[in-house]
């Protein structure tokens, strides 16, 4: 039963494990190169302070401070138990990314093509679009079932790809970077779902804009009562 609740999950996994396995041969990663630079022929000093803020804003200890604030948010509404599984969404969404980072191993780009002047074997897949994708994905599971989905949904896809054009264009990813943490993201936020039972009950599937359960069965009793 589990297996079955996380062959999606498992799938997304594979599909962003084998790109960055083709994303590490010598073909893929010259048509990658190339496309930096095309890219960065783009640069522009709004453009540049634009990629700055969305790499400040998303940074490790950046990412760490969200998860925490949108769990005492969550808390102090009284949903613990969705605080649970939002924090674990995100987390396990990001940390996919991070456990392929290490099996894949990819090079940076090279340093002269970049703005950030970033080092390392930790290329594939792209940190900060993992963390934007995961966050972007509890956004709207939390928004579900209201009137603000569509508009969460819009906006974090053009969040998501505004952060996967930023790290292209500050030289620091290759495009199969940010084009692989897409499925590794969606992979660890969509297996807490699948198990979302065990990590947060019928809490977490409540969304975001939802009275709270007393208030409920008040509105209820009342109800039933203009009824009689």
């Amino acid at each position: 039963m589990v297996w079955k609740r996380l062959r999606l999950p498992a799938l997304l996994v594979a599909v962003s494990g084998a790109l960055g396995v083709v994303a590490r041969t010598p073909l893929v990663t010259e048509h990658d190169l190339r496309a930096d630079e095309a890219v960065g022929t783009l640069r522009s000093p709004v453009l540049t302070a634009i990629a700055d803020g969305l790499d400040i804003a998303f940074r490790p200890l950046a990412g760490i401070m969200i998860i925490a604030a949108l769990a005492v948010v969550l808390a102090a509404m009284g949903r613990a138990r969705t605080a649970v599984l939002v924090t674990a969404m995100v987390t396990i969404g990001w940390t996919t990314g991070s456990v392929l980072k290490r099996i894949i191993a990819r090079p940076r780009p090279p340093l002269s093509g970049q703005l950030l002047h970033m080092t390392g074997h930790d290329s594939f897949p792209s940190g900060h679009v993992t963390l934007t994708l995961s966050l972007v994905i509890a956004a709207c599971f939390l928004a579900a079932g209201t009137r603000r989905f569509r508009l969460v949904v819009c906006v974090g896809a053009v969040l998501v790809a505004a952060q996967a054009f930023a790290r292209v264009y500050l030289g620091v990813h290759y495009p199969t970077d940010v084009i692989g943490a897409l499925p590794a993201a969606a992979a660890g936020t969509s297996a807490v779902i699948a198990l979302r039972d065990g990590v947060g009950g019928r809490f977490g599937r409540a969304p975001l804009s939802a009275a709270p359960p007393g208030r409920r069965r008040r509105r209820g009793s009342r109800d039933a009562g203009d009824d009689a």
